[in-house]
């Protein structure tokens, strides 16, 4: 009975052994998994950010597109305004000079 004692202790030895084997294997396994997951948001994290920048950039350069537009369209109005006065200046000149002379002549 002693042999076969012994040979249940040393299966119980081995047993214990190869479960912290395993133990250590999962530890290892489990430490390389939370690594890639790591590794894997970091990235994740530089693409989201260089997706947010690329579309600030965008919003900035629409905006400004936008800004010169408008600004280009204020200059088209004031230009055509200012054209619309002087065709009334031009088309009024004879007169506003008539009401002045008699003015003049008047005395008023």
């Amino acid at each position: 009975m002693n042999g076969a004692m012994e040979d249940i202790i040393k299966r119980i030895i081995d047993l214990e052994h190869n479960a912290q084997n395993q133990i250590s294997l999962g530890e290892t396994e489990a430490e390389k998994i939370l690594q890639s997951g790591l590794e894997e948001c970091r990235m994740m994290e530089a693409q989201i950010l260089e997706m947010a920048e690329i579309k600030i950039k965008q919003i900035q350069s629409k905006s400004i597109r936008d800004k010169e537009d408008r600004i280009i369209r204020i200059y088209e109005d004031t230009a055509l305004k200012m054209r619309l006065m002087e065709e009334n200046a031009e088309q009024n000149q004879q007169q506003w000079e008539d009401e002045i002379f008699s003015r003049i002549i008047r005395g008023e």
